[in-house]
């Protein structure tokens, strides 16, 4: 049998899992370009962290924030805007900022869990659909009538095999995303503290001169 003929007999609930499985497939595909490490974790902002001194000035980093928008680009920017401020203020900007781009990094993948979560279930239940049609095919037609059998039976198998089909696929991708979104957000934080630390010892000197001045 071709894929048409296993579709048709999997019948009503085919249409539901096959949605399942186009949202699915869109949101790996869409993920998947999201959450590449060379797009979020930009090398020259970073770079840029790494050597940010107290005397250096601040407006080459805010230029390539914004030549290179992204949340970690995002992330800098509230920093340097408030880089005047008291450290305590920069450490709950950049605390609020990270959690704002964190939570943009991890969307839509709750969806794709979903889709992993439901098409097994919409698998059982065509599997109960197709074994409620034997029941009534032989209750109708007894059991010399294996025609009126067959329908429900292949209904049954179908939809098991397809929830599975695209609920095991689902679930690999969705565990796949979150750690791979889990790891640059710890990324993003880890380049936030060196920001904060940076912007904190800039305001140590800036202060110990004017004192000395």
């Amino acid at each position: 049998m071709d894929l048409w003929h296993w579709i048709v007999a999997g019948r009503t609930m085919m249409v539901p899992i096959a949605v399942a499985s186009f949202i699915g497939l869109a949101v790996i595909i869409e993920r998947l370009f999201v959450l590449r490490r060379s797009r979020i974790i930009v090398p020259e902002l970073a770079a840029a962290i790494d050597m940010l001194g107290g005397t250096r000035d601040l407006s080459a980093a805010y230029t390539l924030c914004q030549g290179r928008p992204g949340p970690f680009a995002n992330i800098v920017k509230a920093g340097l805007d408030h880089a005047e401020s008291d450290w305590t203020v920069i450490r709950d900007v950049l605390q609020e900022t990270g959690r704002r781009e964190a939570t943009l990094l991890t969307r839509r993948l709750g969806v794709l869990e979903t889709v992993a979560a439901i098409s097994p279930l919409m698998g059982l239940l065509g599997t109960v659909l197709g074994m409620i049609r034997i029941f009534a095919a032989v209750s109708s037609a007894g059991v010399g009538n294996p025609e009126a059998l067959s329908g429900g039976i292949s209904e049954a198998m179908v939809t098991t095999a397809a929830g599975l089909f695209i609920g095991i696929p689902a679930l690999v991708a969705y565990n796949s995303l979150d750690a791979r979104a889990g790891r640059l957000i710890f990324d993003l934080e880890t380049y936030a503290s060196k920001l904060l630390d940076a912007l904190r010892r800039r305001q140590q000197e800036t202060n110990s001169a004017a004192a000395r001045a």
